[in-house]
């Protein structure tokens, strides 16, 4: 007799699942309270399991118009119960029934087993700070060991307008950046002609120096007398025109430097291990000594893991974000002083003479800030934990206009700037897999920026790059 073992395959550990998928899931009882959440639900709503398990689900997904409505209900019955004054209680009402229609929408959902979808909900909560953000959510009732429970899944809106948003700039990006580069290269090769050409004359015009009968005719017999020197305007007219080429040549090579920026670099990166706090310190000592009056502040994680990246690419990209921060910053300063200057104290308001006391204590202050950022979507890949470095600055800030074009090539909000600098910084962060964002509050007032330090900066850049790199880039 013939004995057939049947191996019995492990039944997996939902728990353990639900905790690595990138949907937030919670897990509801029949008194709707949560009773479980996993890692990525505790990342989109900001709120640790420990503040979320017990609380009711019908408090988180509530409205804010309702708590507002609530509360300021709530304030009425208690302000009028001791003058005995009728309230009108619709507005209470209003929120009675709102809440009221979404736990009647649960017990539908229970009673009929049917699951039901909410898109574009706003979700405000005291437990995270009132930090107000978008979410779509499902509800599906499941029975589970003869008990009714609610599962819920939610996905963030703002993260997936924010991950649109990313490769629709992208693309434009990609779009500009290759046209300005075919561009680029049409017009490499005939400076290379008119260069070539321009130096070709300077060598004509100095053999005809020297080949004039004025070079080689004793210095007595010419004199000073014009009669004499028939053909010293000849002479200064080579000159002249040996100063012209030499024009065209110091142009055509600074557009060629030019042209050099915009193509970019062909070198591959080389990819090593790193500490990311290297070379931001190697920046950090350069530009300590160039701008003394700029106050730093470092806020980093000395836990954080290496990385693998190009560190000479990664310090043009810091020595870049850096410098523009400390030159907008000292710009900013330096405006704040002509004002001053400009008006004297006895034509100026009183309120105005206060405010230019504050601008003269008014301190450049450059803020940089190394974390891990979870779950987070570069570029359509998604990734459990990259790095993100945060470089802000309490300078001017940024047009609006502009924000959105910032890493184009040739946009730039500086009098002095090449508009070259943050397109090579978003090429060298996309050789890296990464991504770059930029956030700023331009001032529309002068005095805005005097008393704000690094916890209300003014322009923020934030970068967030992998920890490792694709297997066939390495």
């Amino acid at each position: 007799m013939t004995t057939h073992l049947t191996t019995v395959k492990p039944t997996p550990d939902l728990a353990f699942m639900s905790q690595h998928l990138f949907t937030a899931i919670l897990w509801i009882n029949d008194d709707l309270s949560i009773t479980w959440l996993n890692a990525q639900a505790e990342q989109l709503l900001a709120i640790s399991s420990g503040r979320l398990l017990g609380q009711s689900i019908l408090t988180l997904l509530a409205s804010e118009a309702s708590k507002a409505l609530k509360s300021a209900d709530s304030n009425h019955d208690s302000d009028n119960h001791d003058n005995n004054i009728t309230v009108d209680k619709s507005s209470g009402e209003d929120t009675h029934e709102q809440t009221c229609s979404l736990k009647e929408r649960f017990q539908q959902a229970k009673q009929y087993q049917q699951p039901f979808i909410d898109h574009d909900h706003l979700i405000s909560t005291p437990l995270n700070g009132n930090l107000s953000f978008s979410v779509d959510y499902s509800v599906t009732p499941v029975i589970y060991e003869q008990q009714p429970y609610f599962i819920i899944e939610m996905w963030g809106k703002d993260r997936q307008s924010r991950i649109s948003e990313e490769q629709r700039q992208q693309q434009q990006y990609n779009v500009a950046r290759h046209m300005l580069r075919s561009v680029a290269h049409e017009i490499k090769n005939p400076l290379a002609g008119i260069r070539g050409a321009a130096q070709l004359l300077q060598r004509q015009f100095i053999k005809f120096s020297d080949a004039s009968p004025l070079n080689s005719a004793p210095p007595a017999i010419l004199g000073t007398n014009p009669m004499v020197n028939p053909n010293s305007h000849l002479q200064k007219t080579a000159e002249k025109l040996r100063n012209y080429t030499d024009i065209i040549i110091s142009e055509t090579d600074r557009l060629t430097h030019l042209i050099g920026k915009f193509l970019g670099s062909n070198q591959l990166p080389n990819w090593q291990t790193l500490n990311i706090h290297e070379p931001l310190e190697h920046v950090l000592s350069l530009v300590v000594n160039q701008y003394p009056q700029v106050t730093l502040q470092r806020d980093y994680d000395l836990s954080l893991p290496e990385l693998c990246a190009d560190k000479d690419q990664l310090i043009q990209v810091f020595l870049n974000l850096i410098n523009n921060a400390c030159e907008s910053m000292t710009e900013f300063e330096q405006t704040l002083q002509q004002r001053e200057l400009s008006e004297p104290k006895a034509q100026q308001p009183v309120t105005s003479q206060m405010s230019n006391n504050d601008s003269a204590s008014y301190k450049p202050t450059l803020h940089i800030q190394t974390r891990i950022a979870f779950q987070h979507t570069i570029a359509g890949q998604q990734h459990k934990r990259v790095l993100q470095i945060n470089i802000a600055d309490n300078g001017s800030g940024i047009d609006p206009a502009l924000i959105g074009q910032i890493f184009f090539p040739m946009v730039t909000s500086r009098a002095a700037g090449t508009g070259l600098g943050l397109s090579i910084v978003q090429d060298i962060i996309s050789h890296h897999h990464g991504m770059i964002d930029v956030s700023s509050q331009q001032s529309k007032n002068l005095n805005d920026s005097v008393k704000n330090d690094y916890n209300h900066q003014h322009t923020s850049f934030t970068l967030y790059l992998p920890f490792n790199q694709p297997a066939h880039h390495a």
